[in-house]
């Protein structure tokens, strides 16, 4: 289905807050300084308006993820769709040790991510859980289900360069969540996501040996069009985000530069 005009509505307004946020920003601080030398000194009069792109391109993961409820919310249905919930997770201890070990051997590159082999060394360990437990609290971003066909999809939102430590730790979330999924639904068919809203080197294909180091190519991460068009249950929901965009910007033009352009001394 396509996306219905009341949620291209509030896509918009999510678009229009982004902005008017950052030309709020050019308005009332407008000198910024990269801290490159090299940089300040070729392109001192413009370095302040990248600065402040660069600024909107990595703020805007707060408001592609709203986005991304909105069209969960509309073709998977609201009953069906929980958006960052905190759960008190137990499982056996025998569990979270496999966890830690699958995310040690990823760590120390004693193994490449295999999402098949994990999936099935998860799903082992709660079949033979040991005694004792563990308590952890985790939070989950997004998580989706089918009900007609009994399935359970639980997402990781992140842009497409996410810092050193996010990795590991949104590996963990979503093993744990795997297994927490497999407990509470009493199901194999379960599915844990590294979703990755955009690639920066499209059209080339998305390398990132950051995420690569943890998360299977072939199997449990989905990036740019996939992610959007899988939200969406439709093949064209990436175009139509796109186009949303296109569309503001195009409207809002001389908003835009009018406030972006006083970041900028032309003498």
């Amino acid at each position: 289905m396509a996306i219905s005009q009341k949620a291209k509505k509030d896509i918009n307004l999510l678009i229009n807050s982004v902005v008017n946020k950052y030309l709020q920003k050019a308005k009332s601080s407008p000198r910024a300084n990269s801290g490159n030398p090299f940089v300040m000194a070729l392109l001192k009069d413009f370095e302040p308006l990248l600065h402040r792109i660069h600024g909107l391109k990595t703020s805007m993961g707060y408001e592609m993820e709203k986005i991304a409820e909105i069209i969960a919310n509309e073709s998977w249905g609201n009953d069906n769709i929980t958006r960052k919930i905190s759960v008190n997770v137990i499982l056996p201890k025998n569990v979270f040790q496999e966890i830690d070990t699958i995310i040690n051997n990823l760590s120390n590159a004693k193994t490449l991510s295999n999402y098949k082999n994990e999936k099935n060394i998860i799903f082992k360990s709660c079949k033979n859980p040991s005694k004792e437990t563990e308590e952890h609290k985790y939070e989950f971003d997004l998580i989706l289900k089918n009900p007609t066909k009994k399935e359970y999809y639980f997402l990781e939102m992140k842009g497409p360069d996410p810092n050193t430590t996010e990795v590991p730790g949104a590996k963990k979330r979503l093993l744990v969540a795997l297994a927490y999924g497999y407990m509470k639904y009493k199901t194999e068919n379960i599915d844990t996501i590294f979703a990755i809203y955009y690639n920066n080197k499209s059209p080339k294909p998305y390398k990132n040996p950051k995420v690569h180091y943890y998360f299977d190519p072939n199997g449990g991460i989905i990036v740019h069009d996939q992610f959007w068009n899988f939200l969406g249950n439709n093949d064209t929901t990436f175009n139509e985000v796109v186009k949303l965009f296109d569309s503001y910007g195009k409207k809002n033009k001389k908003k835009i530069w009018d406030g972006f352009s006083k970041l900028i001394d032309i003498k």
